[in-house]
């Protein structure tokens, strides 16, 4: 599977196609019909139903982005360099990052989307990613099904928020909830907000002040919500009382029992991409699927693969059609060997069945080494992101890395008390070209295999660590002392890239984020001094461990740019 020149390319052009079709007269349309609470608030709903009248199941969500806006969230983009959003696909009667109408009409389901409560249409307190936000969920959900143009069978689909919400209301267990789709959606915001204990202050200041902000129904809320993503003046900690109700909401949903379909992607690393897979591990329904793509998460949303995958999956379970669905694979990966091309796997489980970790051990010659180095030696960089220490191996055979990555790191400092270590995995091609990948959903189409963080002062471990997967327990903060090397465990999130014979991984290690800049990623409160040394050889064995897949991918295709 060589790839072209082109495949290398990097992109200094932005890409997005929207393809929006006009109302279909098919469809019957309930407007800013009210869904009431149970504490008497009403929230405005949208309601979309096929036009032969008779009761359907409902696909449902709600929204903190106003239900009538979505070409203009996405235009947003435009104005960005390097960023591709793709083709979207939808109709005039689409609600951003959820279920449109006009294809799920025709295919005999009703479509809701709803307000959430102080935002768009829908008076009240806006108070997102909090258990009573939840509640109305709640409370629509039982609305919905109850209403005569519905049979009583309610499904949950949508991406980022309007995933993260069917998480937290599943958990809550509606009677008349059937199955949700949550679609590149994250539920940890502490891990997210803190990447590996370093503030992430910029990811959801972005998406506040361009999305959720301007779709407040009252604007005086907007200085409470800008306190509310204020990750840098914030505690630091994960037990703090702060964040009680956040950690509630993320540890709930182990009460999860519906069918549950979720959409992963390893392209939105620092966002989603990490907690789609633990949300898979650690859900308690015995039917559960895992989707995982490498494009962009609204048009791996909304194209035909992905529509075709979500409506066999509904069809099965809110119409109760025989089409096959409970044999199908749990878990559905595609492998990237760049930006376009890739390899479908299937396991029955996550991590993927018969996974070997391979020790990679850092060498003083910038090499991935296969046996321990007995000779020890440091690499120092300058912490301020102008310098950086990498090492490659390049692979005898061709090999897919499939999952959950990690550094084991011997690391000292020269100045002050702490640190921030960014690393990354890159992809070399035999001619000693780096090869791209889509990242930050997508957006960024120059982006690298994976990325990893930490905070040394955040270095203990919870209890649920695991050597393959790396857990940071962020109760405490551990200073450092000059000069004296302590240990990493460095979480590096999921990837499923695909190398041939002769092609290289390059370990990147430094003090600032890996170029490309992600478009709302950022780290403006890093706590770096003076140089930083890697530790390698001897008593200090750094090591990096690769998850290798054993099977052959099952299929091949090819999209996404060129």
């Amino acid at each position: 599977m060589r790839e072209s020149t082109s495949s290398h390319h990097y992109e200094r052009a932005s890409h997005m196609t929207l393809i929006v079709t006009p109302r279909s007269g098919h469809i019957e349309r309930i407007i800013d019909i009210g869904a009431p609470t149970r504490d008497g608030t009403v929230l405005s709903s949208n309601v979309y139903l096929p036009a032969h009248g008779k009761p359907v199941p409902i696909l449902l969500s709600m929204t903190v982005y106003r239900k009538e806006l979505h070409k203009k969230h996405y235009e947003i983009f435009r104005r960005i360099p390097n960023t591709h959003l793709g083709t979207l696909r939808f109709s005039e009667d689409a609600t951003f990052e959820g279920p449109d109408p006009a294809f799920w009409t025709s295919h005999g389901y009703g479509v809701i989307h709803v307000d959430a409560r102080g935002f768009g249409k829908s008076q009240g307190k806006a108070n997102p990613f909090s258990i009573s936000a939840f509640e109305d969920y709640y409370d629509v959900i039982e609305w919905a099904a109850h209403q005569p143009w519905c049979n009583g069978n309610v499904g949950l689909s949508g991406v980022s928020y309007l995933g993260s919400s069917q998480y937290f209301v599943a958990a809550m267990r509606p009677p008349s909830l059937r199955a949700i789709n949550p679609w590149d959606a994250r539920t940890d915001r502490f891990r997210s907000d803190f990447l590996g204990g370093i503030p992430n202050t910029t990811m959801s200041r972005f998406i506040f002040e361009n999305f959720t902000i301007p779709s407040l129904h009252d604007p005086a809320q907007a200085d409470e919500m800008r306190r509310f993503v204020d990750v840098e003046n914030a505690p630091h900690l994960i037990d703090d009382p702060v964040y009680a109700e956040r950690n509630q909401l993320w540890r709930s949903i182990e009460n999860i029992m519906v069918p549950t379909l979720i959409g992963g992607s390893v392209s939105d690393q620092a966002k989603h991409s990490r907690d789609a897979f633990e949300n898979f591990m650690r859900i308690g329904s015995s039917k559960k699927w895992l989707y995982v793509h490498r494009d962009g998460e609204w048009e791996a949303y909304y194209d035909e693969e992905g529509l075709a995958l979500q409506r066999r999956f509904f069809d099965h379970f809110l119409r109760k059609i025989d089409n096959g669905w409970d044999a199908i694979p749990p878990v559905i990966v595609h492998i990237h060997a760049n930006r376009r091309r890739y390899q479908y796997l299937v396991s029955d489980e996550w991590p993927i069945s018969g996974t070997i970790y391979r020790t990679l051990y850092l060498a003083r010659d910038e090499k991935l080494s296969a046996v321990p180095v007995n000779e020890p030696c440091r690499c120092t960089y300058a912490s301020d992101g102008s310098a950086r220490v990498t090492f490659s191996i390049k692979f005898t055979e061709s090999v897919s890395i499939v999952g959950h990555a990690s550094l084991h790191l011997w690391f000292s400092i020269h100045a002050g008390a702490d640190a921030d270590v960014f690393v990354g995995l890159k992809k070399i091609d035999r001619d000693g070209d780096e090869v791209f990948f889509l990242g930050e959903s997508g957006n960024n189409p120059n982006d690298i295999v994976s990325r990893g963080w930490i905070r040394a002062s955040h270095r203990e471990l919870a209890t649920e660590s695991v050597s393959w997967r790396p857990i940071l327990k962020h109760h405490r903060q551990l200073p450092m002392e000059v000069g004296n090397p302590v240990g990493l465990e460095i979480e590096i999130h999921p990837t499923a890239t695909s190398f041939l014979a002769g092609e290289s991984l390059m370990l990147i290690i430094q003090g600032a984020s890996i170029p490309p800049s992600d478009v709302a990623i950022g780290f403006e409160a890093k706590v770096n001094r003076g140089t930083h040394s890697v530790h390698l050889g001897g008593n200090y064995p750094s090591a990096l461990r690769l998850p290798m897949v054993p099977h052959m991918p099952c299929h091949q295709g090819v999209r996404g740019p060129a």
